[in-house]
């Protein structure tokens, strides 16, 4: 198909008739990966792009025929370390096979090339369209598998998160400390940003950079969380002998999609594992969840399939797999 490929920077800057192709599009995959999936309003689209700031680089384009339809579109991000970029794509089921998806990949492609990345990721549903695709081209290996996680609020037990809760109040030397973004001081913001980094530890694919954040990489990380209309809840612990945040967890919550909560990083420092700081944590947020937002229906989190202290958790707050998601590498070569 003779498409011509077209950058744009937001979705809010697209008009109304190609901002509600592009969502079209992204809720007619997504139905194909998890059957039964809501489908999001263009506002919520709108809302759901708004949210990513530095330290990510985020580049979209979109493919549209010489009639002016759209049918397909892209982004590919990275961060500022080194490391590799992650590419995602979405051709309208009508368009496959006719080169949409090959013409928005080489131009997504070349532009992490060009970025100065190491190499190129992509997050394919097995025996999805894209999975015969990324094995046909030469070159990707076969990297992490990511589990799309969700629980059903209703089914877990406020029981087993007033036990957490307790067996975390009774951790002798630790205390808990918690603020909804913005952050309300600096220092504060530092020692969450901190006591991030133990995500590093946590795996990852191959191209991934680590993350870390300044102080005003945060608060611009904050402002996209309010340009995008969500509320961010943060939690952490506090070893008190040193005053030191040792421990993170994270919920997001978008008005646009009020049946839904995003369970962001959650982590806990190596040296201060093994007290239920992490079950601590999870279950202050989804008690606070269940007495305050009761319409939430469900909670939704990623986990590598290899994570097994964190899936443990969150198995027993009942989350399942509804779609695995393979990730592939391609190492550029020679390299930028």
């Amino acid at each position: 198909m003779d498409v011509t490929i077209e950058r744009f920077v937001w979705a809010s800057e697209l008009d109304a008739r190609d901002l509600a192709a592009v969502n079209r599009i992204q809720n007619a995959v997504w139905a194909e990966w998890v059957p039964g999936e809501r489908p999001m309003s263009d506002a919520a689209f709108v809302d759901m792009d708004r949210f990513s700031a530095p330290p990510e680089r985020m580049e979209r384009a979109l493919a549209r025929t010489p009639d002016g339809d759209v049918v397909g579109w892209g982004l590919v991000f990275w961060r500022d370390e080194p490391g590799g970029a992650t590419l995602r794509m979405f051709v309208d089921p009508e368009g496959r096979r006719v080169g949409v998806g090959t013409a928005l990949g080489a131009l997504l492609t070349e532009t992490a090339r060009s970025g100065g990345r190491t190499g190129i990721m992509v997050e394919i549903a097995p025996d999805s369209a894209a999975d015969a695709a990324v094995r046909s081209i030469e070159g990707f290996n076969v990297d992490l598998t990511m589990e799309l996680n969700r629980t059903a609020v209703v089914d877990i037990g406020l029981d087993l998160l007033e036990r957490w809760r307790d067996d975390g109040v009774a951790a002798e030397g630790y205390s808990l400390v918690a603020y909804d973004a913005p952050c309300p001081t600096d220092e504060l913001a530092l020692g969450f940003i901190r006591a991030r980094e133990v995500m590093n530890e946590a795996p990852r694919s191959e191209g991934e950079s680590e993350s870390t954040y300044t102080v005003e990489e945060l608060r611009a990380v904050e402002a996209a969380s309010t340009a995008a209309h969500q509320d961010w809840w943060n939690v952490g612990v506090r070893h008190d002998a040193t005053g030191e945040i040792v421990g993170i967890s994270e919920m997001y919550l978008p008005d646009s999609r009020p049946w839904a909560v995003f369970q962001g990083d959650t982590g806990v420092r190596a040296d201060h594992r093994g007290h239920g700081l992490g079950a601590w944590m999870k279950a202050v947020n989804h008690l606070r969840l269940a007495e305050e937002r009761p319409d939430v229906e469900s909670v939704q989190t990623w986990n590598a399939d290899s994570n097994e202290p964190m899936l443990r958790i969150n198995r027993a707050l009942g989350f399942r797999p509804v779609q695995s998601f393979q990730v592939w590498y391609r190492p550029f070569s020679p390299l930028p």
